[in-house]
């Protein structure tokens, strides 16, 4: 028996795809990285929804190369000649984005300091986490993941 408010329930929500863009389900996420109990699932479902905006509008001139050569949908879309390959490279982009944006919201959610957890706070985890959704991009992309910038 447990004396606190958290749950091992699985989430059964889904951010709803557009009939190109895959359906993005809550408890895919959580389960697939991990994601600190703390967190209302109200929340996590809006990160989710504000990463897959981010990845979408990365990704809006690839979708429409796409679905010029005839793609139906992403899940049609060969990555190194491996079918459904795409799909896994988008929910890893809007996964990580999502990530990264919740563990930025980790001091706002659990305030005790007996919770207090560097590796959920350390700025260098959440960069982690934005430069793996950006190389999820890259990949599908077909870019390299090394790029230069004015400095």
């Amino acid at each position: 028996m447990s004396f606190n408010a958290l749950t091992d329930k699985t989430s059964t929500r889904i951010v709803a795809g557009d009939g190109w863009w895959p359906d993005l389900s809550v408890g895919e996420f959580m389960g697939n990285y991990r994601l600190p109990a703390e967190y209302a699932e109200d929340m996590v479902e809006d990160h989710i929804a504000i990463a897959r905006l981010w990845a979408v509008r990365q990704l809006a001139a690839w979708r429409a190369g796409q679905q010029a050569a005839g793609h139906a949908s992403i899940d049609t879309v060969p990555v190194c000649g491996l079918a459904g390959e795409a799909t896994r490279l988008f929910k890893r982009a809007v996964f990580c984005h999502a990530k990264a944006l919740l563990l930025g919201q980790f001091v706002t959610v659990e305030r005790r300091e007996a919770a207090r957890d560097a590796g959920k706070e350390t700025p260098d985890i959440t960069a982690m986490f934005y430069a793996w959704a950006h190389d999820a991009i890259a990949d599908l992309l077909g870019n390299g993941r090394v790029s230069v910038g004015l400095v």
